[in-house]
């Protein structure tokens, strides 16, 4: 009975202990995390699936993901040099508003510009579900220069814009406008490497940062609005320290408020060129590529084989890069990830996908100048489902109630064997004064049988007979040790002549039997006959 208690309780702890869990990571729906999947193509840039005038009117588009620009932009039709994208026709959505205003963007050396419009927007998330950004400022690009490639249609602009001030054109304004609650919008980015071969971009944890995604302490660094000629973005944080080291030949350290934006919309990191200089200039072999070059950043061929490794420091938080990621296969060539500033003067610096994809970083905006950007470490497992969570309840339950049932069936089997083992107690007719008082049975392992009370301690010597009682049950009929001589080597013990009469047999007496008993693990063969 204790066994299935045991078992009862079991279960219920295991039961309310996941539950507890699932519990906690499921607070404040309010701020609910949308996961928000993440397309990568092949320039290596990451984009959001978007629908525009959401319903019958419905136009769908995927947008590069940056976080250098507030505005969101998406190629209208007749869009000169936007390479034949698919576009976004006004004149077909019932819900779009256009303003009087015009605006532009540039974004490491590309733009776009054109009209603004507000028009309904949604971002499809990865169950199927969309999240919807009505009366989203937009810029509907007339003219444009390399901002848009094949499959990418549009901007999703994570920036403040606090290049013009204009914070209100930004998701994120449109967002606290709705949850007048609020103070920040919050969200985590995951990122994917930057490799050619997959389309698995990552996820952006929408609304709210995930916490199974990382691990430790979040390093925050608060943001400043910047504009600047070479990183083109609305924002930077400050770096506190680099080093690199050339398989420990070269080492090269910088340190001080280092001017720094982190940004998916390009896979580089990028330096000034006083900084990739000694870096490269210690790399035998190493060389720039003037063919790569572009009219924002110099490209560096390195040896396949080189080693090297990076440190970016953020406050007390160090970050290690090695040559997995530094040293990119390209056919027979090999790149290297850090590339530099086409302007010599430039002294800003870039983080982009291939950094960014080795951590989990956290980004809260309150304005088009205040926010932060956080750094941690991104846990090495993926997040696991819910459904294999729901899986891991329901084993766990179903291993506990098997473990319940097979202890309470082993218990019975137990309790079964114990109780056909047991001799239930005979009866036999009480000893006369000539017979011992002591009355006891060893046979066939059996434990003896003794009615008398008081009993003296029990005697090896002494056996008892097996015979049927007036009810035609077998008892067991104790002889005192006159009856026989007790076993020795090479001797078979028989009767005496003078054995005392046993009590009555039962008128259904069989013929008589024969019984082995085991005696100081010999085994020998003692022939009883009834006495007339």
């Amino acid at each position: 009975m204790h066994y299935g208690l045991a078992c009862c309780n079991l279960i219920v702890f295991l039961v309310i202990s996941v539950t507890a869990q699932l519990d906690k990571r499921d607070v404040d729906s309010s701020l609910e995390t949308l996961v928000i999947p993440l397309t990568l193509d092949s320039n290596q840039r990451y984009s959001v699936a978007v629908d525009m005038s959401p319903g019958a009117t419905e136009q769908s588009f995927s947008f590069v993901v940056t976080t250098s620009t507030g505005y969101s932009v998406v190629a209208g039709v007749g869009c000169n040099d936007c390479n034949g994208v698919s576009s976004y026709n006004a004149s077909e959505s019932t819900t779009v508003k256009e303003l009087p205003s015009v605006q532009s963007v540039s974004l490491l050396g590309t733009n776009a510009s054109g009209g603004l419009i507000d028009e309904n927007c949604q971002a499809r998330e990865s169950n199927g579900s969309a999240w919807l950004y009505p009366n989203q400022t937009l810029i509907m690009a007339n003219t444009s220069s390399s901002l848009f490639s094949p499959g990418i249609s549009g901007v999703f602009g994570l920036g403040t814009n606090g290049r013009n001030g204009d914070f209100s054109a930004t998701i994120f304004s449109g967002w606290l406008s709705r949850n007048p609650g609020q103070t920040s919008f919050t969200y985590g980015m995951m990122l994917n490497p930057p490799f050619p071969e997959s389309t698995d971009g990552g996820v952006l944890h929408w609304q709210s940062p995930d916490p199974a995604a990382y691990e430790g302490d979040v390093v925050w660094k608060p943001i400043s609005d910047f504009n600047s000629t070479s990183l083109q973005s609305d924002w930077f944080i400050t770096m506190d320290s680099l080093s690199f080291t050339n398989g420990g030949n070269t080492t090269i350290s910088r340190s001080g408020d280092l001017i720094t934006t982190v940004d998916p919309f390009d896979s580089a990191i990028v330096f000034p060129q006083s900084v990739t200089g000694s870096i490269y200039g210690g790399i035998d072999g190493a060389s720039r590529l003037s063919s790569l070059t572009t009219a924002t950043t110099n490209k560096w061929a390195i040896p396949c084989d080189t080693e090297m490794s990076l440190t970016l420091t953020f406050d007390s938080f160090p970050i290690p890069v090695d040559e997995t990621t530094l040293v990119i296969q390209s056919g027979d060539l090999c790149l290297g990830a850090i590339e530099e500033w086409a302007d010599p003067a430039a002294e800003d610096y870039l983080l982009g996908s291939s950094f960014i994809s080795l951590l989990y970083i956290i980004f809260s905006i309150s304005g088009s100048s205040q926010g932060s950007v956080g750094f941690a470490q991104r846990k090495s497992s993926k997040k696991i489902s819910g459904g294999a969570v729901a899986g891991i309840v329901v084993g766990s339950v179903a291993f506990a109630i098997m473990l319940g049932l097979g202890s309470l069936l082993l218990y019975r089997r137990y309790k079964k064997r114990r109780e056909e083992t047991e001799i239930p107690t005979p009866f036999i007719t009480p000893p006369s004064p000539s017979t011992p008082s002591h009355q006891a049975l060893l046979y066939e392992g059996q434990r003896a049988v003794d009615l008398s009370t008081p009993s003296p301690p029990f005697n090896r010597d002494e056996f008892g007979l097996l015979s049927p009682n007036d009810e035609g049950q077998e008892v067991m009929i104790a002889l005192p040790s006159s009856v026989y001589t007790p076993m020795r080597a090479n001797y078979t013990p028989t009767l005496s002549s003078y054995a005392e009469t046993p009590p009555p047999y039962h008128a259904s007496q069989a013929t008589p039997r024969r019984r082995s008993i085991r005696h100081e693990k010999s085994q020998t063969t003692i022939a009883t006959h009834r006495v007339q």
